[in-house]
């Protein structure tokens, strides 16, 4: 992958964010204790960790890398990190910590772990530097006893700087359109650009010695189903505008309609019904390691795995895909259900908000893992009024009252 391939490892190799760079460059080299920590703030693909991983080796500094989002509370945040800073360098050199992605430790699920944080950063006896892709209301504290620095998305200019680099260093060719129609859909995020023209430069080529049209989403995934040689169905792969992707770092809505798992997913659920429940069930659970797969390559930053994704994606669902009937959809539930589906979530967001605050955890796990046993606990024990503390306790309640009904005719209707 070119994402690994280009990777900058010197400082003076970067593109955009100069003011921010040498702020940054002059923090560190002039740092004692008693500094106060740096946050840098900026959004995905602006090169923040690749500068901290080269200012550690221009400075020879012993840099310690942790991901927070993996370490999330604040037990797994004190294992980890109070050894490190009782502890000296084996190599004898000074030691930087860098926590990157640091707005990941910030949600209800990860009580105790930013108060933690907090002081930590006030009693710290070596430079820390943390890394967030956005400023979240609830790391206040972090903000406030730290130098923020902010990074920006490259501007075109500076993509277009980054774009002509790799097509000299590839010796190819591209048409200055493409070259601006790369820049404009990257928006500013290196990693977006390197991947969209590897794809391009890479793509099928035609008799005429062309690069060949790149196909939607929708031809691809209607075609991966349909091919009986396993090559030609690489080669779709490589030539379709499709990527790999995970809602869990956030995507916009046209890299969501790219998202070749998501599109997998949904054909394979709206054709379910043409399908055998034992290879429904096959294909689906294939399609769970690619998507564990991918979400590592994203948690651990390790790029250059995702060259294999196409191959994995095709080891696992192509030989047991074959004449399912498979076609292209959007959505991985019926349209004619969507809006009874919509209705009914937001008639429950009030109660499911109400019981995120009581059980101290998100509305999203209410939803996934609590909701439906609640309302069966209530159902077998007969309770119908409960007692929020809330000005709507009426409401709440006639909703609570409501899906029991619901719950006790679907089970007579079982029976």
């Amino acid at each position: 992958m070119w994402v690994e391939k280009y990777r900058v490892n010197k400082v003076d190799s970067f593109f955009g964010n100069e003011k921010s760079r040498l702020l940054i460059l002059n923090w560190l080299k002039n740092w004692i204790k008693g500094s106060k920590p740096l946050l840098i703030v900026g959004p995905p693909g602006t090169g923040k960790t690749s500068y901290i991983k080269s200012l550690a080796k221009l400075l020879d500094l012993d840099l310690i890398e942790l991901n927070a989002s993996d370490l999330r509370n604040k037990i797994n945040l004190e294992t980890i990190i109070n050894p490190i800073l009782l502890n000296k360098s084996i190599f004898g050199k000074r030691m930087l910590l860098f926590l990157d992605e640091v707005d990941g430790i910030s949600g209800r699920d990860d009580y105790g772990g930013l108060p933690f944080l907090s002081n930590l950063l006030k009693n710290a006896d070596i430079p820390i530097i943390m890394a967030s892709n956005s400023k979240n209301y609830k790391m206040k504290d972090i903000i406030k006893n730290s130098e923020l620095v902010e990074f920006r998305s490259l501007s075109s200019f500076a993509s277009y700087m980054l774009l002509q680099k790799v097509i000299r260093l590839e010796s190819k060719h591209l048409e200055s359109s493409e070259q601006f129609k790369i820049i404009s859909q990257s928006r500013g995020d290196a990693r977006t650009l390197l991947n969209t023209l590897q794809t391009k430069l890479e793509g099928e080529v035609t008799s005429e010695g062309n690069s060949g049209t790149e196909l939607s989403i929708e031809e691809c995934v209607n075609k991966f189903f349909t091919l009986t040689d396993i090559s030609q169905a690489k080669q779709l792969l490589i030539t379709s505008s499709i990527r790999y992707s995970t809602p869990k770092y956030g995507y916009t809505s046209e890299e969501r309609s790219k998202d070749f798992l998501n599109a997998l997913y949904a054909s394979i659920v709206s054709s379910g019904r043409n399908i055998e429940l034992y290879d429904l069930a096959n294909m689906l659970e294939k399609l769970s390691d690619i998507d564990l797969f991918v979400n590592r390559i994203y948690e651990k930053r390790n790029w250059r795995l995702l060259r294999y994704a196409n191959d994995l994606a095709l080891y696992n669902l192509f030989r047991i895909s074959r004449d399912m009937a498979i076609e292209y959809s959007q959505y991985s539930v019926p349209f004619s259900s969507m809006g009874p589906i919509f209705m009914r979530g937001q008639s429950l967001r009030p109660l499911r908000t109400e019981l995120s605050n009581i059980f101290h955890t998100s509305v999203s796990k209410i939803g996934l893992f609590y909701y439906s046993n609640f309302i069966m606990i209530l159902k077998n024990l007969a309770i119908q009024n409960l007692d929020f503390d809330n000005p709507d306790n009426l409401r709440l309640n006639e909703v609570v009252n409501k899906e029991i009904e619901k719950l006790s005719n679907k089970t007579k209707q079982n029976f």
